[in-house]
Parts: structure tokens; sequence; C-alpha cells
């Protein structure tokens, strides 16, 4: 790991003004943006006038995100954009709609087709549509929380290399880890389990060391951050982003964490891994959960995925425990269960005391890494032994 380095994160302070100052690089930080439109158009119109990835789902993504994190007006937000050129016309609009709901469609048609005029109506509708459609089918059903608290809620990234953490937000939920920002190599979700919640001296220690060595020592190198890589492995945290300036494990979201586990678990149950669903339930934690799509639970249940209990490991391992995600994946591992085997190969390569037969170690260490899901590709004569299985 590179030495320790502050991550760039959003500063903490009214969402109604611009308290940030704009990134040299766009998508490097979160911004918070101007409610005034005319400044509003100026500060979008200069992201997207030196981005050199207007046009990149995941520019236009990240830039909705921070609008509405901002408390812009969805109207405000489409008109900067489209006067700025950040992407094309349909593309905007389905964005804008997909996070900003039904209640977003009617001011940012109007104002599209103020700019655009009549000539655009059936593109303007017809991605209107497109976005209510994706809207719907990422909108949490399960939350009853009420909409200025979710939008307190972010999914904080810290990727491998970069000089940066990511902030994402949502208005729903589940878009925090069910549409995750796209272009990693490898996704692993940080949950909270019952040692954070009611912890013990060794869970609260373990917990400290375990954001801090994040916090401190992940995505802190020099390179040029141009985006997501498939070589990249990303870190994301739950997070309660008006707490954002403060330390690590005071910006957690512990309900939407849990959320998260009940949620992994009530899948985990339907795949029939009731033994590791019911760990989730009661373990100390936290749990490490690793995805080679950018969700937390896979469209096909037989998806490999990684699954790292830490209730019960010392915290003099932890910094070896995250240097085994941090490390950058070989491209030919790249979007493939050889990266999730390198990762688990590098966790149970980790020496731990005390010194025991190896058989009676792999056992141990096998207890704590689990490897769910379809595994083509697993290397014939791997050198580590599975865990058992679970059901």
């Amino acid at each position: 790991m590179p030495l320790p380095q502050a991550p760039r994160v959003l500063n903490d302070g009214d969402r109604s003004a611009q308290v940030a100052e704009l990134p040299s690089e766009p998508g490097a930080v979160s911004t918070l943006y101007s409610q005034d439109p005319l400044r509003l158009r100026q500060e979008v119109a200069d992201v997207c006038g030196r981005s050199r990835t207007v046009g990149n789902r995941y520019f236009l993504r990240s830039l909705v995100a921070d609008l509405y994190f901002s408390g812009v007006d969805p109207a405000a937000g489409t008109e900067a954009m489209l006067l700025g050129n950040c992407g094309t016309l349909t593309d905007i609009l389905t964005e804008m709609v997909a996070r900003g709901g039904a209640a977003s469609v009617d001011p940012i048609v109007a104002r599209a087709r103020a700019i655009h005029g009549p000539g655009a109506a059936r593109k303007i509708q017809s991605a209107a549509r497109a976005g209510l459609t994706r809207h719907s089918s990422m909108t949490e059903s399960e939350s009853d929380a009420p909409r200025e608290e979710r939008l307190s809620y972010g999914m904080l990234y810290f990727p491998s290399t970069g000089d940066f953490s990511r902030l994402d937000s949502a208005m729903a939920l589940n878009r925090l880890y069910e549409d995750a920002i796209p272009g990693y190599g490898l996704y692993t979700f940080v949950l909270l389990g019952q040692g954070f919640i009611n912890p013990s001296e060794s869970a609260a220690v373990r917990y400290r060391e375990l954001f801090r060595v994040i916090e401190t020592y992940v995505s802190t190198t020099d390179e040029d951050p141009a985006g997501p890589s498939a070589e990249t492995p990303a870190l994301l945290v739950p997070i309660n982003a008006e707490k954002i300036g403060r330390p690590l494990s005071e910006q957690v979201a512990v309900d939407l964490s849990d959320h998260m586990r009940r949620h992994l678990g009530q899948s985990l149950r339907r795949e029939g891994q009731a033994r590791l669903a019911a760990t989730l339930d009661t373990g100390a934690g936290p749990f490490l959960i690793s995805t080679l799509e950018p969700r937390f639970t896979p469209t096909d249940q037989e998806a490999p995925r990684l699954v790292a209990d830490l209730s019960t490991i010392g915290v003099e391992y932890i910094y070896g425990i995250v240097d085994a995600y941090d490390r950058p994946i070989p491209p030919e591992a790249s979007g493939r269960v050889e990266s999730l085997l390198l990762i688990r190969d590098r966790l149970l390569g980790i020496p731990m005391s005390p010194v025991i037969t190896s058989d009676l170690k792999t056992k141990i260490q096998s207890a704590w890494v689990f490897m769910i899901g379809r595994f083509a590709g697993e290397p014939a004569g791997d050198r580590v032994t599975r865990a058992p299985s679970l059901t």
C-alpha cells in the first residue's frame, strides 16, 4: 500500500450553497452545486467543458447524482446540462427522470421543451418514459423512510487507484447497492454486524482499525483518475452523507447497513445458504461482500461471490486484509471469477497465529472466507480448499 494520505471527499456543510470547490478533474470528488440558476449554469458548463468523459454513463450519472444531492431544482439542473452540452438530450433527460422520479417529470419535460422546441417533443417524451421505467425498477419498496431522510444516505467508494474517494447518493436507497457506479473490476461492500451496534472491546477496536485503514491507506496513489477501470477493485461503505468530513467510523450509516444485511440474508436463504445468512444476522462483523457486478445481489443467483466474516479476526490482521482487497487485479482476471479467487487466496495466505497443523489451519481459515455461487473457470488444482458447504 502507498504512504497514508487523507482521501479527498465532499466537505461537510450547508447543501443550499456552493461550499466545495469544483474539482480539477470532474468526477474526482462529489461537488455541491449552487442553487442559483445563473451560477449553476456556469458551474455545470465549466465541468462539462473541461471533461474528457462527457457522453460516458459514469460521468453523466455522477453529475446528476451531485445535482440532486445539492438540492438543485430538476428543471434548473436539466437546463444547465442541456446548455452546457453535458450529453445528448435523451441521455440527460433519462438520467434526470430516473434519479428524480415521477415528481420530476413535468418540470424536466417543460424545461427541455422550452430549450429544444416542439420539434423535439417526441424525443423528450420518450426519454421521460425511459427514465420513469428505470426509476420504477429501482425504487426501494421496502423502505418507508421519508424522502428527506433517504437523501441523506450515500455510498462512499474507495477505489484502489486514484487520489480520491467517491460519494454516490440516490433518491431510492437500493440504487446505492443495486445500481452501483459501473466500471470497476470488483465491488466489495462493507457491512456492519452486531459488534458495531453492541460492541465488545475487541469488536470496537476491530471496527475502528478497519475504517482507519480504509480511510487512510486505500485510494491514495498519485495516479490520474480517469474513472473506474476493470483492473481497479473498490471498497464501498454505506454512510450518512450529512456526516462527510468526520472520521469514516462516524460517517457509517448503521440503519442502511442493517437494511442491506437483511436484504442479503433474504437473498442467501432463497439460494439455500441459510447458515451463512444466520451468520450475517448474529455475527459481530464486519462483513466484506465482493461481487463482479456493480450490484450487491447479482442478477443470477449462481453468480460467484466472496464473503469474508471478520467477526473473530484479530485487529493485528486488519491491515493485511484490507491490503488483499486494495491491490490491483491483473488484466487477465478482470471481470472474471479468477479475480474473486485471487482475493480469496490473498486472504487465506495471511499468516495467522497461533501456528497449528496445516489441515486444522485450513479449516479455521476457511470458516471466515466463503465462496458462493458458480465457479466456472476456477483453475484446476486450486491450492486452497474451498470453505465447506453452507447448506
